[in-house]
């Protein structure tokens, strides 16, 4: 993979910043800010293999990769296919590590969320004496240190639950990873949004409501759209994406854009009344059903032709969806995102 300019510069100060805290000891925490978007994943990744191959940086070390939801297995296969021809390090579950420990240059993956809860059986006590606790302590017998790696960190890395987990794991040091980091830091690396704009990784600007009439009012945008129907904006959306799908060809590029459907919170029955209005509305007139796969739905409990989503040249042209893809989803060809909902967080929105 041919490295951004940005990615190496960041990747630099990384690498001096860890050695530099790891050689201080005391357990420090750095800090990793990168636009969503950036590469953060791929930027850890070379970070760390120049880590453990640096002739002058002569220490043991082990790793502790955690992410919320599903991410970490998500961190795992793209870490596992970045280190493919190297092999210079080896990425496991709990069930992988041999010898309940974490070997040198091993990274151990698991769910921050689910590892939080005190009967997660890699918490708890159990017949096969494979808990947390346990392969700390035999990873520190072994006299290395370990790198606690905290992927998106916004979503519950504060948390009381996980300032205990993390005082257990008792790191000798924490890098914290996210786009709206939460953490205090001994010390930062700052990817900044213009750098990776200029270099091309994710768009310069978003065009708002094109050819309606927007307003700032007391910190809210006001659109004279929002006074139509949700018929009237979908409508919007696809012409939009007719647009943009007509471009793509002239190109010769094989990208069919996606439209993102955000439905509100629920109150009462709304969400399923929105949601069922939408199916309805791309059904009767614009023929994009689930059943023919250009409708996709991302909701807790219900995940429709979801699978090769993210690929340029999926058959979906609308995802449906509340909060699921605001986490670490990668999706280039998600062009246009339709909002029937406010959004109230900074981090959520920036996300």
């Amino acid at each position: 993979m041919q490295l951004k300019i940005y990615q190496e510069n960041a990747i630099k100060e990384l690498l001096e910043k860890a050695e530099k805290l790891l050689n201080l000891g005391g357990g420090k925490k750095l800090v990793f800010k990168a636009p969503t978007g950036s590469g953060k994943t791929v930027m850890v990744a070379e970070f760390l293999k120049q880590l453990v191959k640096d002739p002058e940086f002569m220490q043991s070390l082990s790793f502790i990769w955690t992410a919320p939801r599903h991410l970490h297995e998500q961190s795992k296969e793209k870490l596992e296919n970045y280190f493919l021809n190297s092999r210079v390090l080896k990425c496991s579950f709990f069930e992988d590590l041999e010898d309940r420990k974490i070997d040198e240059n091993e990274t151990l993956f698991f769910n921050w969320e689910s590892i939080n809860k005190v009967d997660n059986i890699y918490i708890r006590e159990n017949e096969q004496n494979l808990n947390l606790s346990q392969v700390l302590e035999n990873t520190k017998e072994e006299n290395r240190k370990i790198i606690l790696i905290i992927d998106e960190s916004h979503f519950s890395a504060d948390a009381p639950a996980a300032n205990r987990l993390r005082r257990d794991i008792s790191a000798d040091l924490t890098i914290e990873a996210s786009a709206t980091p939460v953490l205090e830091g001994d010390e930062t690396v700052n990817v900044h949004i213009e750098d990776v704009k200029a270099e091309g990784m994710i768009k310069k600007a978003v065009v708002l409501n094109e050819d309606f009439k927007n307003k700032l009012d007391r910190g809210k945008i006001k659109t004279e759209l929002s006074e139509g129907s949700e018929e009237m904006v979908i409508k919007e959306a696809l012409r939009k994406r007719k647009e943009l799908l007509r471009e793509y060809c002239e190109e010769k590029a094989d990208i069919n854009p996606l439209i993102l459907i955000q439905l509100p919170d629920r109150i009462g029955s709304l969400e399923d009344t929105m949601k069922e209005k939408i199916i309805r509305i791309l059904e009767g007139k614009y023929n994009i059903t689930k059943e023919n796969g250009k409708l996709a739905v991302w909701l807790s409990g219900e995940h429709i032709n979801k699978e090769n989503v993210e690929k340029n040249d999926s058959e979906v042209e609308v995802l449906i969806f509340k909060q699921a893809i605001a986490l670490g989803w990668d999706c280039p060809r998600a062009q246009i995102l339709v909002l029937f909902r406010e959004w109230h967080s900074p981090i959520f929105s920036i996300q």
